[in-house]
């Protein structure tokens, strides 16, 4: 194999592309080495740069959130001893003393593992916690931190089988949201009263973080009797809903609902999404003549409407997986209504502790029909979609949650993806020409790793350590191929190996595209 560097541009940046042989990054037992065939030439990457602009908050008395500007693809935080990579330029520090300033250091980290030189910033929770963020709430505020944190006097959850269990949160715990989409129904309403100091007329709080890139969290207040059925992506009538992605934030609003022209000045939000593993408090400010959308006390979005009903049902939905922490409500107090959903089968009927019942039918053209049903009636007649909606006595106790159990900690990532794309623009499926170059898309999205291999057709052409200062992060590596070294006509597979830094079993990924 020979040795060469070629100098090229990719993506706006200028590159130096080297197909190198068994070079050995380290002398310890355990080091990956880095072997490239003479097949491939490697996209080497700059050397990560200095984040900067680092600023802090607190939405505890005894955690810190710290946010920096920065284009790398992962960060490696210190503080105290301790030490954490993150996939994006934002961590949140939970468990410290509120006394004590908290000295915290950020490095930019490539996707070789490679850091850069540290950013730095110093804190102290209680200095910027802010302890009347809450005040204008009303009844007791749920914290999801513990084994039976749902209630279910006062929550209807539709979720999977083990969707949901407890993940560590610095001292304590919050719930972990795990499968493509749960809902959670409050039981307790938000009757709309007199404006408030800040104008609003009632609202609802939300502390939640993401999970990976593609969470998604909505919020909705829903007039009756819209709560009473499943969940779906059909916008219910007279609703409005607080949309939250890794995006951004918005204000979703039933065109029906009439608008205003209200005009809201928007806060200076850097950032105004989910963030991975960072907790954020969302609020969904209900004016008369607007609904606003806060983060962390500052407005990122609103729709000029005014909403028709007086009494309102939050619902919380979390596609693609979360972390709940918080919620309250404000308005005038409202007691719950513990209620009861229960799917009509043949044998349904009426339970002997309840105070009302009704029957709840989903129709045509976003419609819903309501019907008292007798509490003495017994059996029901009905048949699905309908539903019977039960509300039992005081001292009746609706159907249990599960208890949520254990889970580790740590940032959720997803799985490794491999892209293939001919240097003229062709893509598969399509067949990529047999002359030129191809280019190799490995994105790793794994933390803490040591290194990724690739394999052409079950022969190993990469071999490329992660760790050269430290363990893997997520990050993109590109490769190119000399398309005349493949068999015209054929199909090409390859394959992506992410070893794990404990030597564990490696996570792969494969994909096909053809020659032509």
């Amino acid at each position: 194999m020979d040795r060469r560097t070629l100098a090229g541009g990719l993506g706006g940046l200028a590159l130096v592309i080297a197909a190198v042989v068994a070079l050995r990054t380290g002398d310890g037992p355990d080091t990956l080495k880095r072997e490239i065939d003479d097949v491939v030439q490697v996209v080497e990457q700059q050397e990560p740069g200095k984040p900067s602009n680092a600023r802090a908050q607190a939405l505890d008395a005894d955690s810190l959130q710290i946010a920096w500007n920065g284009s790398a693809s992962a960060y490696e935080v210190r503080w105290n001893g301790n030490q954490q990579l993150v996939p994006g330029p934002e961590v949140e520090i939970p468990g410290l003393n509120p006394d004590a300033q908290v000295e915290v250091e950020i490095r930019a980290v490539s996707a070789t593992g490679r850091r850069s030189e540290p950013l730095k910033i110093a804190a102290t929770p209680k200095d910027l916690y802010d302890d009347k963020w809450d005040d204008q709430l009303v009844g007791q505020i749920d914290k999801f931190d513990g084994p039976e944190a749902l209630d279910p006097r006062k929550w209807r959850v539709e979720a999977e089988q083990e969707c949901l269990g407890l993940r560590p949160f610095g001292p304590s715990k919050r719930i972990d949201v795990d499968c493509p989409m749960a809902a959670f129904q409050s039981n307790t309403p938000i009757r709309f009263g007199v404006a408030a100091s800040d104008g609003a007329i009632g609202r609802a709080i939300i502390s939640v973080a993401g999970a990976v890139e593609s969470s998604h969290v909505r919020l909705t207040l829903l007039p009756d009797p819209w709560q009473y059925l499943k969940e779906n992506d059909v916008q219910a009538r007279g609703a409005v809903s607080l949309d939250i992605t890794t995006q951004g934030t918005r204000i979703v609003a039933d065109p029906e609902l009439p608008r205003t022209g209200k005009q809201v000045q928007l806060g200076d939000a850097p950032l105004t999404g989910l963030v991975a593993g960072v907790r954020h408090r969302w609020e969904m400010r209900v004016l008369p003549d607007a609904v606003l959308a806060l983060r962390d006390g500052v407005v990122v979005a609103y729709e000029p409407v005014a909403l028709k009903e007086p009494l309102v049902h939050p619902r919380v939905r979390i596609d693609g997986g979360g972390f709940l922490d918080a919620f309250g409500v404000g308005g005038v107090p409202e007691r719950v209504v513990p209620t009861e959903v229960i799917p009509i089968l043949p044998d349904t009927e009426v339970p002997a502790d309840v105070v009302a019942a009704k029957i709840v039918t989903p129709e045509a053209g976003n419609q819903v029909r309501v019907a008292d049903v007798p509490i003495e009636s017994g059996k029901i007649v009905a048949a699905p979609p309908a539903q019977l909606v039960v509300i039992r006595k005081p001292e009746s106790r609706p159907g249990t949650l599960p208890k949520l159990s254990d889970r580790p900690g740590g940032i959720k990532t997803g799985g490794p993806r491999l892209h293939v794309m001919h240097e003229d623009g062709t893509k598969p499926p399509q067949p990529l020409p047999h002359t030129g170059r191809i280019l190799v898309t490995a994105e790793v999205n794994a933390i803490g790793h040591r290194g990724i291999e690739l394999e052409l057709d079950g022969r190993r052409i990469v071999s490329l350590p992660t760790d050269e200062q430290g363990p893997g992060v997520p990050g993109r590596h590109e490769f190119w191929l000399d398309a005349k070294n493949l068999a015209s006509g054929s199909h090409a597979r390859l394959k992506l190996s992410v070893l794990p830094a404990d030597h564990g079993e490696p996570v792969t990924t494969e994909t096909v595209f053809e020659l032509g």
